[in-house]
């Protein structure tokens, strides 16, 4: 599974374009686990974009602040510390563990939110430093890139480790998206979209405004043919969901037979930063 992320960059005044290069980083994610759900058979109907599944997702490795932390130095943030009962998520990165939560920008003008991690370096059960460690990746408040410099704090801060379904949680969620040729025809003398031939699974992380950034080869981005325009039955990491109809406004009727079961998981982060150069 693959996050992909572009970013473009562009240097000089344009007159004309000259070229153009990429560079890729990429790093394993820190593990994480998804979480088993009850299945509830029950008929439902979603439209494209909404999730026919979703269960929660944390890391392997979650925290909870015992006293207040400072957050950042430089000010641009809403709140100068977290307090104590703060939970955090486990990251890996750098050759060491971090526990990480999330700033919140207060001028979200031009500064997004972004991850402080607090390092225990000696395992002795009080963070000592701390980094600022970038944006979400991807939008996703679990996956941490990189880190930055790591700077001490003016005293150390205590911590518990909590049981890992008490950590920081986003969702892992299936979508879908529906394909039918262009163009309309008549039926019952009415005009209608021509009938669905594929349904094609989206899976990925739900995000803020609940929408889902999917991730490639995860089980989805596949076509699966929909008998008599109707039905299909999607199968991703064990979860079986079966679509019972396709409305013309290609929401769909489906039910859950099969939820994801508990395991351990990890993907690919992708960074391509594209470089384009200009001849003026």
């Amino acid at each position: 599974m693959i996050f992909r992320f572009g970013i473009g960059l562009l240097l000089g005044a344009c007159m004309f374009a000259g070229g153009a290069a990429a560079q890729t980083a990429s790093r394993p994610s820190t593990p994480f686990v998804i979480h088993g759900v009850a299945v509830d058979s029950t008929e439902r109907t979603a439209r494209e974009g909404q999730p026919l599944l979703a269960q929660p997702v944390t890391s392997v490795r979650s925290a909870r602040l015992d006293a207040e932390a400072p957050a950042e130095s430089a000010g641009w943030f809403k709140d100068k510390s977290f307090a104590a009962g703060t939970p955090m998520f486990g990251a890996y990165a750098g050759d060491q563990w971090s526990y990480c939560a999330v700033a919140e920008s207060r001028q979200s003008f031009w500064t997004t939110d972004q991850f402080i991690c607090y390092v225990d370096a000696d395992d002795d059960g009080r963070f000592d430093s701390a980094i600022d460690s970038g944006t979400p990746f991807n939008g996703v408040p679990l996956l941490v890139f990189s880190t930055g410099a790591s700077r001490p704090l003016p005293a150390p801060v205590p911590y518990s480790r909590l049981p890992l379904a008490d950590g920081p949680s986003v969702e892992y969620a299936i979508s879908y998206e529906i394909v039918r040729p262009h163009g309309r025809a008549m039926l019952n003398g009415r005009n209608v979209p021509r009938a669905a031939t594929h349904i094609v699974p989206v899976v990925g992380f739900r995000v803020e405004g609940g929408r889902i950034q999917p991730l490639s080869a995860a089980g989805g981005e596949r076509r699966i043919p929909l008998a008599g325009g109707q039905q299909a039955t999607i199968r991703v990491k064990g979860a079986v969901i079966e679509i019972l109809g396709v409305n013309n406004d290609d929401s769909v009727r489906y039910r859950v037979v099969e939820t994801i079961p508990s395991h351990v998981d990890q993907i690919m982060l992708q960074i391509i930063t594209t470089t384009t150069w200009v001849v003026y």
